[in-house]
């Protein structure tokens, strides 16, 4: 069934009166005068002067200066007659013959859908277009009629994978493919493409394209990745997305023989200016160091948030370990002078560990673990320090944790399981722990005793007068009440400072039932 035949007439010169286009010479046709059952014929004077609904045609055609359709009969067959622009011959028109029975089941179909939907041939020539469409690509339907859709929106660089679609689409069709493709201005436009054989009586006669808009979804898309990787209050690059920035880095280094440095950065004493400025300056304390950070390196370094007031640097490219000391030499200078804000001068200083691929590992987990080894070593000499990662470092870590874990349990034992009721305070005499004698001896639930205030528990109030009032380590407190029974306590009171608070221990040496001997 042929859906395509036509006749081209060019012209010396752009015409827009009909006695121009009476002039134009026949340049190319296919089946158009055997459809018609009309003689051939060199100019066009010669054919409307065999049809007169020709001559109709082409006066209405030179008096609106544009596209025109008409159905027109041959025999049994119904046609759309189309005189258009011929884009692809200076100074010319077309006379296209489409069976009207693909235009009407087309347009009946696809005019009044939402997406946009080309009809073509077999040759991925357009035949029509629906209104989407236009407004989609940016396109006007006579602009495009008789074009190669592949040619007119496709990327150069993936046009085959056009053509391969439309071989799909004859063959056995498919559903939502997303690809770009090119609006009248080369813009691209990211789009779900199906495309579906169009048949008629079991014959594929072309083939229908689908095109949903997904602009706004990849917007949406491409929002959520951004909060999933990276920081909502700096904006960096988050810890999600520091194992692509580093097996980026690995995979150049491997390449070319380099190595890559890995910083992984504390703000010193943080928590020490959250607890005294508010989490608000906090949030700009970190916000200034992120600045600092990103100005301090090459744009081609990554700097992350790795959570927290912890920061890591991936370096690239880097050739010897000089490199790496000049780097750290210039992150820890900018944090030198004070950060200002709203008359405030807070000292902001940082600890850097340094870890080196592949001398010190060989992934990004192993990496960082040294890193922040390194890190705690440099925050034990001072605040602006910065320390590469040795075996001998974290020896020394690991006795330090063996040794803590040891008095830990020593604590345990002598505290937790001591004979004697024993209670922990802070220097607002808050309770932070009891052992497992006060409980049994006093029947104490927790839940209503932790975190409070020795004044804001019935039958500790006394002990708070004596905290407060004696400085004798051994005391004798009278008329303590616990579950409606009252207690004399004989007590030894320990008061040490640590990290600028103090802290109490009591030990209660004798429970007596108050009135008894």
């Amino acid at each position: 069934m042929d859906i395509s035949s036509f006749a081209v007439f060019v012209f010396k010169r752009k015409v827009k009166t009909l006695r121009g286009f009476l002039n134009g010479v026949l340049k190319e046709e296919k089946n158009f005068f055997k459809i018609l059952s009309l003689k051939r014929c060199e100019t066009l004077k010669d054919l409307v002067l065999q049809n007169d609904f020709l001559l109709r045609a082409l006066k209405a055609y030179a008096v609106l200066g544009r596209q025109i359709t008409f159905p027109i009969k041959f025999g049994e067959k119904e046609y759309v007659l189309e005189i258009s622009e011929y884009s692809y011959k200076p100074f010319s028109i077309i006379f296209r013959l489409i069976e009207r029975d693909i235009i009407t089941i087309f347009r009946e179909t696809n005019y009044n859908l939402p997406v946009a939907t080309v009809l073509l041939d077999n040759d991925s020539k357009i035949l029509d277009a629906n209104p989407q469409f236009e407004r989609l690509f940016g396109f006007k339907r006579e602009e495009i009629i008789g074009k190669n859709l592949n040619e007119l929106i496709v990327p150069k660089d993936e046009i085959q994978d056009g053509f391969n679609l439309d071989k799909i689409a004859k063959k056995t069709g498919y559903i939502r493919v997303e690809r770009e493709r090119l609006n009248k201005y080369g813009k691209k436009i990211p789009v779900l493409v199906s495309g579906a054989p169009f048949k008629i009586s079991g014959d594929t006669i072309g083939i229908i394209g689908v095109y949903e808009d997904i602009r706004d979804i990849k917007k949406i898309q491409q929002a959520l990745y951004y909060q999933a990787t990276h920081d909502i209050l700096t904006s960096l690059p988050n810890r999600y997305l520091l194992e692509d920035r580093f097996n980026i880095e690995k995979a150049r280094a491997d390449r070319s023989g380099s190595k890559v440095a890995l910083f992984f950065i504390d703000i010193n004493r943080f928590k020490d200016i959250n607890d005294t400025y508010g989490h608000e300056i906090g949030d700009r304390v970190i916000k200034f160091v992120a600045d600092k950070l990103v100005k301090s390196v090459r744009k081609t370094d990554s700097v992350v948030r790795f959570g927290g007031d912890e920061f890591v640097i991936v370096f690239d490219e880097v050739k010897q370990i000089e490199d790496i000391v000049s780097i750290a030499l210039k992150v820890v200078n900018a944090f030198s002078e004070p950060f200002e804000i709203d008359g405030l001068s807070i000292d902001v200083g940082i600890n850097v560990g340094i870890a080196v691929y592949p001398d010190d590992g060989t992934t990004l987990e192993e990496l960082l673990r040294k890193g922040d080894i390194a890190m705690y070593n440099a925050k034990a000499v001072g605040t602006n320090n910065f320390m590469f990662y040795s075996k001998e470092i974290e020896e020394k870590r690991l006795k330090v944790i063996s040794d803590l874990k040891a008095r830990d349990i020593m604590f345990r034992l002598v505290f937790d399981k001591s004979p004697l009721p024993q209670m922990i305070v802070d220097d607002e005499f808050k309770v932070l722990r009891v052992n497992e004698a006060f409980v049994d001896i006093f029947n104490i639930d927790l839940r209503k005793i932790y975190a409070k205030k020795l004044e804001e528990i019935e039958g500790l109030k006394q002990v708070a007068n004596y905290l407060e009032n004696s400085h004798n380590s051994e005391v004798f407190i009278e008329g303590v009440k616990f579950q409606d029974k009252e207690y004399n306590l004989k007590c030894s009171i320990v008061s040490l400072k640590i990290s600028e608070i103090k802290y109490h221990l009591i030990v209660i040496k004798e429970v007596m039932l108050s009135g008894s001997k």
